[in-house]
């Protein structure tokens, strides 16, 4: 039976699909960004419908406000007429008391039996007969209605204190409904957000790939080769030369290098308490102005001028030993290589500075500085979002090329 369960793994396996993550043509990522245009707009519209609802729970919420401090206005005009109650029906009572002091029969006679006897005539007795019992049976009535209503009013606080309990569940239910709808509201503008710039960028690389010539069929590799192809045609039959034009988009190295002649590091990849997130890149010191170089040969994949916390950036594709690297540099303050452009260790990529430091809050200042990160993988071709899963230190892949944190070298 083991035999056979094994057998029948291995058949599986050979039958199962292998996955190949083939790069997308220029149609492709056009595709991919309508969708994405597609998204934004349906998260414009889930955002506006959840403004709505946040608004209508803000003034259901109010009106419960409303209603509850009504009720507790209400309970409290109720314990107020309880109160003048009591005193009267306290004020009757002590009548009474007074009553029956004066016409209790005593152990020594009747007093009672004195007051009505003391009657001058037949008419005075009946009188005074007639007294004494209204006055027991308006007090008895006056108590008894007072009573009646200190039962109607405790039944009403009641009722009052019911509905205001009521009141404070369904306000604790709103409460919890709009704390969902403003963590959805949050998610919805991280998502816009996300959206925005991937289509931004999408639109970015498409808008360089068509200034170029590439066609909707191509991918960016193809296109790429195929111009270098070209060009190295151009230059055979301008210069007669026979040498073969057999080309690639992004050169293979061997080697890293450091990215400035004379500097040291100031701070690894880690979470930064300062902006309040992870912090992707290797900071290098260097004053504005100093020359950048490529870390790696490689390819200029993609350049963003400004728009985020990073400033100017350079993206450029390497191949080290069979592995596919995307180098990153942020902060310069100005750029000297292009989209497409060959580079080498040698190939000034810009000059450093701080640019990227108006979008940090708190008062923090950026000083000038160059920012490094390595990812594995060619970011903005491959794959457009997880660069930060990806990240590797220059340190790492290279052991020995630099000193320990707060070390200065020199040369490359």
């Amino acid at each position: 039976m083991k035999k056979v369960l094994t057998l029948l793994i291995i058949v599986l396996t050979i039958m199962l699909p292998i996955t190949v993550h083939a790069e997308k043509t220029i149609g492709q990522i056009e595709k991919e960004l309508n969708q994405k245009q597609s998204d934004l707009e349906k998260n414009k519209k889930e955002k506006e419908e959840n403004i709505k609802n946040i608004d209508g729970t803000k003034k259901e919420i109010g009106n419960i406000t409303s209603q509850m401090k009504e009720i507790q206005d209400s309970i409290d005009k109720k314990n107020q007429e309880i109160e003048g109650y009591q005193i009267n029906i306290n004020k009757k009572n002590e009548e009474i008391k007074n009553l029956m002091r004066y016409y209790q029969v005593s152990s020594s006679g009747s007093a009672l039996l004195e007051y009505v006897m003391g009657a001058k005539s037949l008419t005075d007795l009946i009188y005074r007969l007639s007294i004494t019992e209204q006055i027991s049976s308006y007090n008895k009535k006056v108590i008894g209605e007072m009573n009646d209503l200190i039962d109607e009013t405790n039944k009403a606080k009641k009722e009052l204190a019911s509905k205001e309990e009521e009141m404070k569940k369904l306000q604790a239910s709103l409460n919890t409904q709009l704390s969902k709808l403003n963590d959805d509201k949050a998610s919805l503008d991280s998502d816009a957000k996300t959206l925005s710039q991937e289509i931004n960028d999408m639109q970015t690389i498409l808008k360089n790939l068509k200034a170029r010539g590439c066609s909707s069929s191509e991918t960016q590799t193809s296109c790429y080769a195929r111009l270098a192809r070209e060009a190295a045609a151009r230059q055979k039959r301008s210069s007669g030369s026979s040498s073969s034009a057999g080309a690639v988009d992004v050169p293979t190295g061997y080697s890293w290098y450091r990215p400035l002649v004379s500097s040291y590091i100031v701070s690894q990849p880690g979470y930064r308490a300062s902006f309040g997130k992870y912090h992707m890149g290797t900071d290098y010191s260097a004053s504005r102005g100093t020359p950048a170089y490529a870390v790696a040969n490689g390819t200029v994949g993609y350049i963003k001028n400004g728009g985020d916390t990073c400033g100017n950036q350079v993206f450029i594709w390497s191949t080290v030993n069979g592995q596919k690297y995307t180098e990153w540099y942020c902060h310069l303050s100005s750029i000297s290589v292009s989209i497409g452009q060959e580079v080498n260790k040698n190939t000034v990529i810009g000059l450093v500075g701080n640019t990227g430091a108006e979008y940090y809050t708190g008062g923090f200042k950026m000083q000038p500085h160059l920012h490094v990160a390595v990812g594995t993988g060619w970011y903005y071709r491959d794959y457009i979002s997880g660069f930060s899963s990806r990240v590797k230190t220059l340190s790492s892949l290279a052991p020995g090329l630099f000193p320990a944190v707060g070390v200065r070298w020199n040369g490359r």
